[in-house]
């Protein structure tokens, strides 16, 4: 019982946080956007469509490695800095430049070949300020020879533009802007994936929240992929608007501007909706994660997703920051890679 009142007020408490200071900050006006004009695939409401054209492998430009007190916490890791350009032109050259970092293991790999090494693809929540949880997961992995990247997605950590705050521009917009975002985070996790498996490395993937979305969404088009992990994912980004929390405000306020008859938002919304679509994975190769107190995102979704598709699924008593931001759930979805690859 103190457990649920805790979650929930920590929820609702740190949802009207954000929504103020970064959702709202400087009370910037929305983005309206006629993407759909030049990318007529947006309004398609099919998913193969939605998502085309298929984006070449990213060409992977390494920055300088990191200050030198990363690597005494990463005894086992070399950690690097990467970017490469989006296949997607929002107009905002912060964003459409792609970054990420990469947690490459030192340690010899249960394969015979460095590059053949598993390798995790890890996306974040939609305010991201830092990467705690992905520290705290290369620290579990990179010992046992299995490399962590992560990918800031658009409008996001480092791509955030000036003047804005990590998050605001993803939910910052009309509804074809939205859409735009949502594609463009899937096409730059595409491109990023296909890279690294043109090195033979083998991908799982691994998501936090809006992350979880992206890394679910890639389990629908791309192939040969090991697993997916999803913590405390939206698997309806249209029931959402009716169902979300706090923090959803900011997304409802810029899909009401001009929105569509009901019957259209469905359709254009339908490539967003996890639950309309079936994955590439086999089911036992996905794991869902649910934050039983979750006041941000619909927890029982998540449980009819994993009947619908029969994944494994885990509940955890905690709401969606503790789930989301703690070490819970992160060292437990470490331990599992490893039951699974050592």
């Amino acid at each position: 019982m103190f457990q649920r009142l805790w979650s929930t007020c920590l929820d609702e408490i740190l949802g009207f946080y954000l929504l103020h200071r970064f959702f709202y900050h400087k009370k910037q006006p929305l983005l309206i956007s006629d993407a759909s004009h030049h990318t007529p695939q947006l309004h398609s409401g099919e998913l193969t469509s939605f998502f085309s054209p298929k984006p070449p492998p990213a060409q992977l430009e390494y920055q300088a490695e990191l200050r030198p007190t990363s690597q005494a916490t990463f005894p086992s890791a070399k950690v690097e800095d990467f970017q490469f350009p989006s296949t997607v032109d929002t107009g905002f050259p912060e964003n459409d430049c792609v970054k990420g970092r990469h947690w490459k293991s030192t340690v010899a790999s249960p394969q015979t070949e460095v590059e053949s090494r598993l390798t995790v693809v890890a996306v974040d929540g939609i305010v991201q300020l830092g990467v705690r949880s992905f520290n705290r997961l290369a620290q579990q992995l990179t010992p046992h020879g299995i490399d962590v990247v992560m990918l800031d997605s658009p409008f996001n950590f480092r791509r955030t533009p000036a003047g804005y705050r990590p998050g605001q521009l993803i939910a910052g917009g009309n509804l074809d802007h939205q859409l735009m975002v949502a594609r463009q985070g899937i096409l730059d996790l595409w491109s990023l994936i296909l890279a690294l498996q043109a090195e033979g490395r083998q991908i799982g993937l691994m998501g936090i929240s809006h992350g979880a979305w992206l890394t679910l969404t890639a389990t629908l088009l791309i192939e040969q992929l090991q697993f997916a992990i999803a913590i405390t994912p939206p698997v309806d980004l249209l029931r959402i608007l009716e169902e979300g929390g706090t923090v959803v405000n900011a997304i409802r306020r810029g899909a009401s501007h001009d929105p569509p008859e009901e019957e259209q938002l469905e359709q254009l919304c339908k490539p967003l909706r996890l639950n309309q679509w079936q994955p590439l994975l086999a089911p036992e190769q996905i794991h869902l994660h649910i934050a039983d107190f979750d006041r941000f995102v619909p927890s029982a979704r998540i449980a009819e997703l994993a009947e619908q598709w029969g994944t494994r699924v885990s509940h955890h008593k905690l709401g969606h920051i503790e789930a989301t931001t703690g070490p819970k759930v992160v060292f437990q979805v470490a331990r599992d890679i490893l039951d699974l690859y050592q």
